[in-house]
């Protein structure tokens, strides 16, 4: 029987082997990365002292103190430098690379670490400046030789420049890196004058890790149990007749099952096999792409062998339980029923429907007591076997409800054609093995949705960030908070940012000007003049928040709205959400500041752009004037090219100016397309599974429809109607369990799954369904020959 079935068996041998693989590489990449973040802060201490003061003198003094406290620190020293032509200024850090708290945090990509006067730097920041090892470079005053590349493993994206230890003299910030208990951290108290940070690490890092790959492998293998019940249910059908015959010769229902279980278990340990091998060999072979998604190095080896042992083990159980099962309720059939084919009689799906729901609420309780998945840093046993259970549960409730969603679909085609009902008639007839392909189905796009709303919740949508792609903002760094240009320097500006904007095509230059009181003259402490700005009370003094940028019509469109829509009464229309002043004007080294009135809110909005306005009226009643602030946005046609924003940097660093550009973040973005094609994939393979066993198991119906003069359009129309009302039901639910349980889990912070990916999703649920019935339309309509002959089985 497995000889003249090879085909189905190497079918389901492929998915079964798939599922396992994509359960231990899955599992391997939550082992792998839970553990890292922390080190970009922490290093290998459980605790940070972060210390700043402006005086060296003083921050040298409060370093000697925690050193003196604490028998087991290190120290790193900081100091921001300007870049030219860029908005972020760089960290100039010293630190020694042989101490062994540190050491997580850096690491030599090539060169050397540097000596006395000479400097080692990230390649982001060779790249954007144009160095390599070997060249001069002077950021702060000294000019140093770039010795070698280094990075913070545990976090890609942090730009900076190491220095020898001994050049810290002139850091304004230190981070001290404890390996000491809460109580003596907290318990440090620095000199009076420097500002203090203390963080400590989550205690159970290695629970986390644990915990969240036994989450995702009890996922993984819920998958394997849903495709190999599926496969082995089929299978078992379509040798009723082959085990009936058994049965008549005296076969007992023992003997009737071991045919089955054995091709369970010979299956089920070739899958785990071929699976497990291709799990790790995939997750070895993606780690880069992972680490690039998730900006920090990743140990891709340091994954315990049970993790991988431990799929392989419950594959094999899984699948020769999947096949026990079936074979069981086969071996039950009466020998006439069985000889003659049919199906058994399906069960009504009231009670199933009643069991699923009462699953589902035990899941939601469960995953909501488990703990804030949000904002939890530790975890513990009690939390891991509530979640597992959670999670469990609400899959369980998918499983059970697939039989009423078939029961429902095959309910609702009455006024469809014929072909269409015909093909949901044959799932409700057979539901058992119906179901089992859909709650695989359902399970693999579950998995995929839930992977697709977390990277896009992690990642900053089109309408979020600091700008949108299509922008460009230019600074005169000279002059910031409340300041502005002078007039003297205000034409020379202007001429600058034409040469800077020249690298790009098609670009409109919006000039951002800013209210201010004509009275304000030159700040003889600061270069420019104060301009009227929004602030809010810092003790004794006043904070800045925001300039008040004059409304526009082109900058009010950002925001949905015209200068017509602004009330006459309103002072300030403003994103800020707080009890804020109006610094008016400062003239003999006096402030103007006036309580806040008539406040209109705007929607959020991109974080770099105005976002405080006065109208023109204001500025007439308050006798204030419009003045350049000296930034300019930059609107483009298209997301500047990497040439474009290099040229643009080279000549905004001749003038004086800083280029700002969109943060990016294209590995989330690759995450959440990747997560959906995966997904896809393996529940279109589970489809194509459960429709050529299926529609093989109706191949007399279709040899009926022929004589009866069907054509092929109508066999195609039926094997596409299967594939895409199975693909339709399991995005369904799929997406449903997925955002059941994610509520649940996240319910004390909902904000972590905002925004909602609605195009990944809506590819889920509109795109799949259509590839599944366009691929079943293809495969399908093959000319039937021999209509008269019965097929020998």
């Amino acid at each position: 029987m497995f000889r003249r079935e090879w085909r189905q068996q190497a079918l389901v041998l492929t998915l079964l082997a798939a599922a396992v693989a994509a359960s231990v590489g899955v599992a391997s990449a939550a082992y792998s990365l839970s553990p890292v973040p922390n080190n970009a802060e922490f290093g290998a201490a459980s605790h940070y002292i972060r210390l700043s003061n402006t005086d060296p003198d003083a921050l040298a003094s409060a370093v000697t103190a925690a050193s003196e406290r604490f028998d087991n620190s290190e120290v790193i020293y900081h100091r921001d430098v300007a870049i030219p032509g860029l908005f972020e200024p760089a960290d100039y850090r010293s630190q020694d690379p042989s101490l062994a708290l540190g050491q997580p945090r850096l690491a030599l990509v090539d060169g050397a670490y540097p000596r006395r006067d000479e400097v080692a730097i990230t390649d982001g920041l060779a790249e954007m400046l144009g160095v390599r090892i070997g060249d001069p470079l002077d950021l702060d005053g000294v000019e140093r030789t770039v010795v070698g590349i280094v990075e913070n493993p545990a976090n890609l994206g942090d730009e900076f420049g190491l220095l020898a230890p001994a050049q810290s003299t002139n850091a304004t910030k230190a981070t001290i890196l404890v390996d000491a208990s809460e109580e003596q951290v907290n318990g440090f108290r620095p000199p009076a004058g420097s500002d203090v940070g203390i963080g400590s690490r989550p205690p159970s890092e290695g629970a986390t890790a644990a915990l969240l790959s036994l989450v995702l492998s009890t996922v993984g293998l819920l998958l394997v149990a849903l495709i190999a019940a599926a496969s082995f249910a089929v299978i078992a059908q379509r040798r009723m007749r082959h085990l009936a015959m058994l049965a008549a010769i005296g076969a007992t229902e023992r003997q009737i099952r071991a045919a089955t279980v054995a091709n369970g278990l010979a299956v089920g340990g070739v899958a785990a096999l071929i699976g497990a091998a291709v799990g790790v060999a995939a997750w070895l072979g993606l780690a880069p792409l992972v680490e690039e998604a998730v900006a920090y190095r990743i140990d891709e080896y340091a994954v315990p062998w049970w993790l991988v042992v431990s799929p392989m083990v419950l594959a094999i159980a899984a699948a020769t339980s999947a096949a026990w099962w079936p074979a069981r309720s086969v071996a039950r059939v009466p020998t006439m029923r069985a000889l003659s084919g049919r199906p058994p009689q399906p069960r009504p799906a009231r009670r199933v429907a009643v069991w699923s729901a009462a699953s589902a609420v035990v899941g939601v309780g469960l995953l909501f007591w488990g703990g804030d998945l949000a904002g939890q840093d530790d975890a513990d046993w009690a939390h891991a076997a509530l979640i597992v259970a959670g999670t469990v549960a609400v899959a369980l409730a998918m499983l059970l409800a697939c039989p009423p969603a078939i029961r429902v679909l095959a309910a609702s085609v009455g006024r469809l054609p014929v072909a269409v009902r015909l093909a949901v008639g044959d799932l409700a007839r057979y539901r058992s093995r119906s179901s089992a392909a859909l709650a695989a189905v359902s399970l693999a796009l579950c998995i995929s949705a839930a992977i697709t709303v977390m990277a896009a919740a992690a990642q900053a949508g089109a309408a979020e960030g600091n700008l949108s792609e299509h922008q460009v903002v230019v600074r005169y760094p000279a002059v910031d908070g409340p300041f502005v240009p002078v007039d003297a320097e205000l034409e020379r500006l202007a001429a600058d940012v034409e040469n800077v904007v020249a690298s790009f095509d098609d670009a409109e230059v919006i000039p951002l000007d800013v209210a201010i009181d004509p009275r304000s003259g030159p700040d003889p402490s600061f270069e420019g003049r104060v301009a009227a700005s929004l602030v809010e009370r810092d003790g004794d003094g006043w904070r800045d928040v925001s300039l008040l940028y004059v409304a526009t019509p082109r900058l009010l469109e950002m925001y949905g709205l015209e200068v017509g829509d602004i009330s006459s009464d309103t002072f300030v229309v403003t994103r800020e959400v707080g009890d804020f002043a109006v610094l008016g004007h400062a003239h003999e080294g006096r402030s103007n500041v006036a309580p806040l009135t008539n406040v209109e809110r705007l929607s959020p909005g991109y974080e770099s752009l105005p976002g405080t306005f006065v109208t023109p009226a204001v500025l007439e009643a308050r006798g204030w004037v419009a003045v350049p602030s000296g930034r300019w946005l930059v609107e483009l046609q298209s997301p500047p090219t990497a040439t474009q924003l290099e040229a643009a940097r080279r000549t905004a660093a001749q003038t004086g100016l800083s280029v700002e550009v969109r943060d990016p973040q294209g590995g989330l973005g690759n995450l959440r397309l990747g997560a959906t094609a995966i997904g896809s994939f393996i529940a279109l393979g589970i489809i194509a599974m459960m429709v050529g066993l299926l529609r093989s198991e109706a191949a007399r119906d279709l040899r009926i429809l022929a004589a009866t003069g069907a054509q092929s359009r109508t066999r195609r129309t039926i094997t596409a109607s299967t594939a895409g009302g199975i693909a339709l039901l399991g995005a369904l639910l799929g997406i449903g369990g997925a955002y059941l349980g994610l509520v649940a889990g996240f319910a004390h912070n909902l904000d972590a799954l905002i925004p909602v990916p609605v195009e990944n999703l809506a590819m889920i649920v509109v795109g799949f369904p259509v590839l599944a019935a366009g691929v079943g339309w293809l495969v399908s309509g093959r000319t039937v020959n021999d209509i008269a002959r019965q097929p020998i089985e």
